[in-house]
């Protein structure tokens, strides 16, 4: 038995541990001046971009000058505390990502806002399966309007 054996005991990490993503809001494009996170998993094509823009400008947000956009790779897991800490949000919107991605354990429904600690939460679908599937389109714009309004 090592010194370290007897200071640990063994089975403490009996979860998995992953690697988070640090400095994940230098990859963003945004002023952020109404603060407004949106994390994009899955493609950020021109295409992609473009539906997003079409939508936040309905519910009264502009990209470029309201929010903060970030694109994660697929089984990136990042924090939302640290970035929450770094930029400062009221809303934040995960397109394609689970709440145990943004290191998040929270019980969220799809398009339903959740509100916690003065902030709203929003998670969905990725927007090219929204696209994709004009029958989710309604689902994200009612909770877009609820989180908006």
């Amino acid at each position: 038995m090592t010194e370290m054996d007897k200071i640990i005991p063994s089975g403490i990490f009996d979860f998995p541990v992953f690697p988070l993503s640090e400095n994940l809001h230098e990859k963003g494009t945004g002023n952020n001046n109404k603060h407004i996170l949106i994390c994009l998993a899955g493609t950020t094509s021109t295409d992609i971009h473009a539906f997003l823009e079409k939508v936040m400008s309905a519910v009264g947000v502009d990209l470029a000058a309201d929010a903060l956009t970030i694109p994660v790779e697929e089984g990136v897991q990042f924090s939302f505390a640290t970035l929450d800490h770094q930029k400062g949000f009221s809303k934040a919107l995960f397109f394609g990502l689970r709440p145990n991605d943004a290191g998040l354990h929270l019980n969220a429904q799809k398009y339903q806002p959740l509100s916690i600690a003065g902030k709203t939460f929003l998670f969905s679908d990725t927007l090219q399966t929204i696209q994709e599937k004009p029958e989710l389109k309604r689902p994200l714009w009612e909770g877009l309007k609820i989180m908006f309004s």
